[in-house]
């Protein structure tokens, strides 16, 4: 590959051009998912109804927190919450959809020029330079971060940001830009601050560029000034978790963790990383991409992993900090939460790069091909080529993600946003009721929902671990839980000892849910939520099974 940018790339009026070109396929992919909002605008998260409950308490309530009035956790992302905040102090009347989704609009879009401009500057050649930076455009699981209203979007983007003005060449290396360096090292410092706000696992970048300052171009001075502008930011942050969750990250972690594995405690081992791996393969790579569980599916991972290191083979440059990021990154969920969460959301750099990677990789070994026997002429037309079978092997995502986030948003309105109409319609406000999934009932109901995902209490995971749930419900003076369910069978009721305990029964009231096909294509790309939800009375019992006397309220 060449070593510096060319003209065809970078001369006016052409780099103009190129950036068009970048916005025009982003804003298709972002339309070609956005038909799923016709009369059907929300959400395909319950998760995403928490971030905008705990940005109306800050404006409405002054507290920050998922609890009304109480500064209390709930939230993975201190800087998305103070962005949401905005749309209620300026549009508290219109949708709290679209807000969110304008701003990763504009993140996914940015994301997409951040890349072109990495790729440029590297002198990457112009078709690794469009793979790069087009095809996350056209990658369904990517374009679908935009409407989750939730902080993954600006991760990518902050993240990109901070490593294009972290690296230096030319009069840096030389130390002829003094006043450039002092600048963009501030700049780069208020990127990095900025992604630990919005993520925790943002500070690994920090301590990734922090590294390798030698090798981007900078000084010691840089790293100190960077980090001085970084901590800025990220102070308050940490001591917000400190204050809300008793740790430094958020408790949201904690209860995650939990949820998925059954222990709330940190571990790095084969079974995790072998978990995680796994999960990534299945569900991001086999399933969300390709659609297909053929074998055939595990060469395009090691052709992407081939990919990879055609771009490292050229650190230290933009492009091959991106990779080791995502490679850091990754790695630290095999530690924090080996799981992919909802659609893959944790990893989000896994379906930015693998269409690109997978390209140059094809790029790569045709070249080395076709230099065997020297006709030249036949490169660029057979990489042209090979871009446009990837570009529309990624492109047939769209469609498939469109669907998956009408029935996700559909699945979210008519079962978890009809509960809270009916707990409304049922009982008086300020009603106690424990709740799993709490988001969207707490957002669009009036009752005193009580966290039972261990997200907002730290002093929940007490009750939690031992197993004494039923007792925590009764300090709060909730008789009433609403769970998730798949037919007959209550979701989680066993490690939250409501389900196989003797000291109580429950006793079904009311069940919310959709038809079983709808609930299913949503979930298979999101896994988004259970198929029903259902509202119990938790019925106390003495030792001989029978019915206990109501408890006095507290």
């Amino acid at each position: 590959m060449p070593d510096r940018p060319r003209p065809l790339l970078t001369g006016p009026p052409l780099a103009g051009r190129w950036d068009l070109l970048v916005i025009a396929l982003y804003l298709a992919g972002l339309a070609a998912l956005g038909v799923a909002l016709v009369h059907n605008v929300g959400f395909p998260l319950d998760d995403s109804w928490i971030h905008q409950e705990i940005a109306r308490n800050l404006v409405e309530r002054h507290s920050f927190g998922f609890t009304p009035g109480v500064t209390s956790s709930g939230s993975s992302s201190t800087l998305w919450t103070l962005l949401l905040s905005i749309d209620y102090l300026l549009f508290p009347t219109h949708s709290p959809v679209y807000f969110p989704l304008v701003l990763n609009a504009l993140c996914n879009t940015l994301s997409g020029l951040l890349l072109w401009r990495m790729a440029v500057r590297d002198g990457l050649p112009l078709l690794y330079a469009m793979a790069l930076a087009l095809l996350p455009a056209l990658t369904g699981n990517f374009v679908w971060l935009a409407f989750l209203g939730m902080e993954h979007s600006l991760f990518v983007t902050l993240s990109l940001a901070a490593i294009l003005l972290w690296f230096r060449d030319g009069p840096a290396l030389r130390g002829d830009d003094a006043g450039g360096s002092l600048r963009s090292s501030l700049a780069a410092g208020l990127a990095l601050g900025a992604l630990g706000m919005t993520r925790p696992e943002g500070l690994a970048l920090s301590v990734l560029l922090f590294a390798l300052y030698k090798w981007c171009g900078r000084s010691f001075a840089d790293v100190l000034r960077a980090a001085a502008v970084a901590v800025l930011f990220l102070a308050p942050s940490f001591l917000l978790n400190l204050k809300t969750s008793g740790s430094l990250l958020p408790l949201t972690l904690r209860g995650r963790r939990f949820l998925y594995l059954g222990s709330d405690k940190l571990h790095l081992g084969r079974s995790t990383v072998l978990s995680l791996t796994s999960d990534t393969y299945t569900k991001v790579i086999q399933h969300n991409f390709f659609h297909s569980t053929g074998r055939w599916v595990a060469l395009t991972v090691l052709l992407a992993f081939y990919g990879a290191l055609v771009l490292l083979r050229r650190f230290p440059n933009r492009t091959a900090l991106v990779v080791l990021w995502a490679v850091l990154h990754y790695a630290s969920y095999c530690f924090t939460l080996p799981s992919t969460g909802h659609g893959g959301r944790y990893q989000p750099f896994v379906f930015v790069l693998f269409p690109a990677l997978l390209a140059i990789a094809l790029f790569d070994l045709l070249a080395r091909a076709l230099a065997l026997f020297q006709p030249r002429g036949l490169l660029l037309p057979a990489q042209s080529l090979l871009l446009a079978a990837v570009a529309l092997l990624t492109a047939a995502t769209l469609p498939r993600w469109s669907v998956a986030t009408r029935d996700s948003i559909y699945d979210i309105n008519h079962c978890h946003r009809q509960m809270a109409s009916w707990l409304d319609a049922h009982y008086p406000p300020g009603t106690p009721v424990g709740v799993f999934d709490i988001g969207a009932i707490a957002y669009f109901s009036h009752m005193d929902v009580i966290d039972l995902g261990g997200l907002v209490d730290p002093k929940f995971f007490d009750y939690l671990l031992t197993r004494r749930v039923p007792q925590y419900l009764d300090e709060k003076g909730a008789s009433l839980v609403v769970l998730p369910a798949v037919g007959d069978v209550v979701r989680f009721g066993d490690r939250l000892g409501l389900v196989g305990n003797p000291a109580v029964r429950l006793e079904s009231i009311h069940t919310e849910g959709i038809d079983y096909a709808t609930w299913l294509s949503g979930n298979l790309y999101t896994q988004h939520a259970y198929q029903f939800e259902t509202l119990y009375k938790i019925v106390r019992l003495n030792p001989d099974g029978t019915p206990a006397p109501a408890a006095p309220p507290p």
